[in-house]
């Protein structure tokens, strides 16, 4: 394990020795996530009290072999990994250039912002939010028996998308009118809170992202070093809200919060169980009662075609490890050492030739496929971590089709100038 852990981090160093991290990047997404699951699982493991484990469906207490087995499973999946990326990179020289720029997804200086009309529209969304939330709650958005006083609002789906809007504009207009973006936000966050969903933490990660697109990179790069661990903990105090009272509404919600502090460590650490810990246990369990592992399942997971036309629905219950949490990705390549060998190395090779199809994309200020792609592997990265093979490699097929869409409409469209052109020659 030493030598491959040698070789892991020679290749990390040489490979952002030559790069730049970037928002929009699913080569840093795999790489900086795989590599967070592995610090916070080591530190879990190792340093978290036992009697305070969160052990879901049991998978926490294991040995020291099955963990280091399962360790060394992830370190040869980054280090497969690194060897496709590097191995595109020998084929496109030009993808090392292209990765050592400094890439800013909007330049500031090009946008003339009219801060009256923002300061207009911001107040006229804010004013309609609150009338539909009254509508939709009116005094039981302050104290209410139940989670959910009304069954299916047509109104909470248009005030929530709006409050997004809002807070997109708040960060927008932070730097010119403090006072009424900072309103207009606490509005957001009030009612997020006061209703007791996720929501909150949506409209607190839209404030931040658009208040940091006006930053210079120094100072975004500061920002964040705080920001992402503050959405953290306010995720894990968010959903802890709504679990820790007995009755609901933002005034309950208040009180918890200073009668019970510390549901705001517990559910923060709960959050960083479930994102980054969890699914390295469901691996090990994965690897250890997948015994069945064969060719036809192989097969089946991997193929394209949806599950009524292939064999998908005959193993689907065999490949569970209980009702609840279905086997790993991870774990169920590790049962195929010789083609996993070969499947992270392909999987290197295709998320560095998307790494460079974004960035040119960024650089020609082309963001719609750009956007697309990098959702749709981000998408494979965290479903690999918890779900099945055949639910994450579709991802993988959906990026692939991306492509090909891209590639066909932009031959379409240079065939369609061309035709005209020579049409208007003739008439001529």
């Amino acid at each position: 394990m030493i030598v491959i852990l040698f070789f892991l981090f020679l290749l990390v160093g040489m490979l952002y020795w030559k790069r730049k991290i970037f928002l929009l990047s699913p080569v840093d997404v795999f790489l900086l996530f795989f590599i967070g699951v592995l610090v916070s699982t080591v530190l879990y493991h190792n340093f978290y009290p036992r009697h305070e484990k969160f052990n879901f469906f049991q998978f926490d207490f294991i040995g020291n072999n099955k963990f280091n087995r399962t360790f060394l499973v992830y370190i040869k999946m980054l280090l497969l990994f690194l060897i496709g990326v590097f191995l595109y990179s020998s084929f496109n020289k030009s993808y090392f250039n292209v990765a050592k720029q400094r890439i800013k997804i909007i330049n500031v200086q090009n946008i003339k912002l009219n801060t009256n009309q923002i300061s207009i529209a911001l107040f006229a969304i804010a004013i309609v939010c609150i009338v539909l939330v009254y509508i939709d709650y009116g005094s039981l958005l302050f104290y209410r028996v139940e989670y959910i006083p009304k069954d299916n609002s047509i109104f909470k789906i248009i005030y929530q998308n709006l409050f997004i809007v809002l807070c997109l504009l708040s960060g927008t207009l932070y730097r010119q009118n403090r006072s009424l973006a900072l309103a207009a936000f606490f509005i957001a966050m009030t009612v997020g809170i006061g209703v007791g969903s996720r929501s909150a933490t949506i409209y607190l990660v839209a404030f931040g992202l658009s208040y940091s697109v006006f930053l210079n990179y120094k100072r975004a790069k500061r920002f964040f070093v705080f920001f992402i661990p503050f959405v953290i903990v306010f995720f894990g105090y968010n959903i802890s809200l709504r679990l820790e009272s007995n009755t609901h509404g933002l005034i309950p919600y208040l009180k918890a919060t200073v009668s019970k502090p510390e549901i705001l460590f517990k559910y923060t650490i709960m959050n960083i169980y479930y994102t980054f810990i969890f699914g390295f246990y469901a691996t090990s369990e994965t690897i250890h009662l997948y015994k069945n592992a064969s060719i036809r399942n192989l097969v089946t997971t991997l193929n394209p075609l949806p599950g009524r036309l292939t064999n998908w629905y005959a193993i689907a219950s065999k490949l569970r490890i209980n009702e609840i949490a279905p086997y790993t990705a991870i774990g169920e390549l590790a049962r195929y050492p010789l083609f996993s060998i070969f499947y992270y190395s392909v999987l290197g090779y295709y998320f560095a030739a998307v790494d460079f199809f974004i960035k040119t994309q960024v650089l020609h200020k082309k963001y719609f496929w750009a956007v697309l792609q990098f959702l749709v592997l981000a998408l494979y990265v965290v479903h690999s971590f918890e779900y099945n093979l055949r639910s994450s490699h579709r991802f993988i097929y959906y990026s692939m089709a991306l492509y090909v869409l891209y590639f066909i409409l932009k031959r379409v469209k240079i065939k369609m100038p061309l035709k005209t052109n020579s049409s208007n020659f003739q008439k001529q």
